[in-house]
């Protein structure tokens, strides 16, 4: 046996060890966090492992697959952040600030890939795709109380206003005040 095998059965034993320990602290917690972090750092290890493999048999293909598993485990860990970023410690949820859009769904319109401007009168989404071309028409189908006209923030709004104003005036207020007349 050659001193390079030797290293990697060290190194192999270590990451064993380091497996275990990660194992044990994923099942006994005691908070999500050391799960999702024992989780990426088994993944590491995996990784490590593979490396070792590598080493040793020089394949070809697990150089791809580790960079796989890397990408794999960062966007785990991204989305997990993002997940806890959202709770309180009683379960509740934050509340977003008034002026960043949310990332939960609302209701949809329809797409069409129609140039020309639909009738302003009509209930149906009012959609361009010229550069430049987005008016205020478009954002006024979007539901005033709770839909995704509240979600998009100050930008948008503005950017609609101020296409709006380029073109000499808006009806988007007139229209916003017939809605809540209905209502």
């Amino acid at each position: 046996m050659s001193a390079f095998e030797i290293i990697l059965i060290v190194y192999g034993i270590l990451l064993a060890i380091a497996a275990l320990a990660v194992v044990y602290r994923m099942i006994i917690g005691p908070t999500i966090l050391d799960r999702a972090i024992s989780s990426d750092f088994l993944v590491t290890l995996v990784v490590m492992a593979m490396a070792l493999y590598t080493a040793r048999a020089e394949a070809a293909w697990a150089g791809p697959a580790m960079l796989g598993l890397t990408a794999l485990a960062f966007i785990a860990t991204v989305t997990f952040a993002r997940f806890v970023a959202r709770e309180e410690p009683g379960g509740a949820h934050l509340r977003p600030h008034p002026d960043e859009p949310s990332t939960t769904t609302g209701p949809l319109d329809a797409v069409h890939f129609s140039a020309a401007q639909e009738d302003p009168d009509s209930d149906g989404p009012v959609n361009r795709f010229e550069p430049g071309a987005a008016s205020a028409a478009a954002y006024e189908h979007w539901p005033q109380a709770g839909g995704a006209g509240e979600r998009l923030g100050a930008g948008a709004g503005q950017r609609a206003g101020a296409d709006a104003a380029r073109r000499g005036g808006s009806d988007v207020g007139q229209r916003r005040d017939r809605t809540e007349e209905g209502r």
